[in-house]
């Protein structure tokens, strides 16, 4: 059997062999604490220090993740060989390997002494401002560990639940001293009672693998979610190289306790508000707070005009423009992308009507089913799928907040950031109930009569899509024969044969024009139903690289 070495493999080949020990592992759940997990990550590393990144998808987290242990070595085959995401790499390496249903996974106890433990990159303190908004881009630093703060519990926008955060200082070689927070798990699994008492008599060196920057009111920070490891002390060069560079000073490490992180930072623990659609309508969208509002609404309609998802950016999570066979981002020039979903939906609470968008992963919940699989399985002939069809009159509770459509135009549309509560499909849906503005006095009623006589005989556009759903265009009549040539109208109509005439010819131009306004609606439809379908073949077809982040820019929590 012959055994191959990570710098070796290539998507080219499938009978691949590899002995490597897991470095580290942990599972991706969409930036939340409480998610459901997406795919398993791991790193691994092979007898010569190379390391490559591997992923146990969803479908399989069951019955292969209890199979690995961190820190083991193994005999993997079977195995896919891709190329690696453009902007989710835990390790520099062109390719990346997939653990599927097929995989097999041996545990290997004879290997040779000195096979690696660590892998790392490091990035010297003065470059990290520089990776500031780099979605997914890892960082590697090794540091002296100066305080360490005990766990706070914050409440962050992007999580429905609040969450614990821990706060170490680090400083380099240079004096240069940066914050790193850990977060969530991570938090509590750091032993900040062993590395305290271990500061008091000697230096602590730590090096943390797999974190990212960050930047909030211009202060640079550190964050460590759950594809971040520490290692303290460890017997490697690098941290020989900081204690020789202190040249015997030793400086204890300080304790901050939870009461002294206050007056440095304020948890954001706000409820938001319960409001009607109609005073939300009334509160100016630059007024909106950060936490936004809650509503309960129920589904009233579905636009068929609308598309419910997009091609969406791996890196930035913008929209992606076709480009030759694939897909590339106008913004950050990427050409990794995945379908997400963008569903609008109207809804109403009895007080007003507004638009609901349901961004990513809130879609996903909102459905309860992947979007591609709705758009294999979509084939209606207006291309909405039966599962987003039959959101109408569901009633929901919702936590929302205003969309920059609502910067641009007086119509409202939130997007929703949290479901708290479904409660099923209603019976009926809830009549918006307004005094009536038509005036009763005869003024006003000329001024009504003047006004119809130019814009009330055209209806508005917006008007006729939203009424397009629910009465169907008018049908060409057989027995119509429209007119050929339009004749001019006398400029003294005083014989009463030509009035006649000119009245017949005035109903006849109606009419046809009428029947244009159908051609057009079919038109619509025809358009609608050839967009989908090449977005559905795109799907099928394009990248399925998966950006790591969802909701939104930003997938980490932190």
């Amino acid at each position: 059997m012959s055994i191959s070495m990570l710098k070796d493999i290539h998507s080219r080949g499938r009978h691949w062999t590899v002995c490597t020990r897991l470095s580290r592992m942990w599972d991706y759940r969409g930036g939340t604490d409480d998610g459901d997990v997406r795919h398993v990550d791991l790193v691994l590393l092979d007898a010569e220090g190379t390391a490559m990144y591997a992923q146990i998808g969803s479908d399989n987290v069951k019955d292969k993740q209890p199979l690995f242990a961190e820190g083991k070595v193994y005999m993997l085959k079977r195995f896919r060989v891709l190329k690696s995401k453009p902007s989710y790499r835990p390790v520099d390496n062109e390719f990346m390997i997939e653990i599927t249903c097929h995989t097999l996974i041996e545990e290997k106890h004879d290997f040779q002494s000195d096979f690696p433990m660590y892998t790392y990159n490091l990035t010297k303190f003065p470059d990290l401002p520089s990776l500031v908004g780099e979605t997914k881009c890892f960082v590697d630093i090794i540091g002296l560990i100066t305080e360490v703060a005990d766990t706070t519990t914050v409440q962050l926008h992007n999580q429905s639940r609040a969450t614990v955060r821990r706060a170490i200082t680090l400083r380099d070689t240079s004096n240069y001293e940066i914050k790193l927070y850990l977060w969530g798990k991570r938090a509590s699994e750091f032993d900040a009672d062993k590395v305290y008492a271990v500061g008091q008599e000697q230096p602590v060196i730590a090096i943390f693998v797999g974190t990212l920057m960050k930047s909030y009111k211009g202060e640079h920070s550190l964050s460590g979610n759950t594809a971040c490891r520490w290692y303290i002390n460890p017997d490697v060069p690098e941290v020989q190289a900081v204690i020789d560079s202190l040249h015997g000073t030793f400086q204890a490490i300080q304790r901050i306790a939870a009461s002294e992180q206050l007056a440095i930072f304020q948890p954001v623990n706000v409820e938001p508000q319960q409001k009607t659609l109609e005073d939300m309508f009334k509160i100016s969208p630059y007024d909106f707070p950060a936490e936004g509002f809650r509503c309960t609404i129920t589904i009233s309609r579905v636009d068929p005009f609308l598309s419910w998802c997009f091609p969406s950016c791996n890196r930035c999570s913008k929209t992606v423009l076709p480009d030759g066979i694939g897909y590339k981002c106008p913004h950050c020039k990427c050409t990794g992308s995945k379908f997400k979903y963008k569903i609008c939906l109207m809804g109403t609470d009895g007080t007003d009507e507004a638009e609901f968008v349901f961004f990513g992963d809130m879609g996903r919940r909102l459905v309860l089913k992947d979007v591609n699989v709705l758009m294999r399985s979509c084939r209606s002939a207006d291309g909405i799928p039966s599962e987003i069809a039959s959101l109408v009159s569901q009633k929901y509770h919702f936590t929302v907040n205003v969309t920059s459509k609502c910067f641009e135009k007086p119509q409202r549309s939130y997007e929703v950031k949290h479901i708290h509560c479904a409660y099923g499909r209603q019976t009926t849906i809830p009549t918006i109930k307004k005094p009536s503005d038509t005036p009763t006095d005869d003024k006003h009623k000329a001024v009504l009569s003047i006004v119809g006589s130019s814009s009330a005989m055209q209806p508005h556009k917006d008007q006729h899509v939203q009424n397009v759903k629910d009465t169907p265009p008018p049908k060409d009549s057989p027995s119509f024969t429209p007119l050929k040539t339009k004749q001019p109208l006398s400029e003294h109509p005083s014989d009463g044969k030509k009035e006649r005439n000119i009245r017949r010819r005035l109903l006849m131009d109606r009419a046809s024009t009428d029947a244009n306004l159908d051609k057009h609606d079919d038109s619509l439809d025809d358009n609608l139903e050839d967009s989908l379908g090449d977005a559905t073949a795109r799907s099928l077809t394009g990248s399925d690289g998966d950006g790591g982040s969802d909701a939104d820019a930003g997938a980490d929590s932190a």
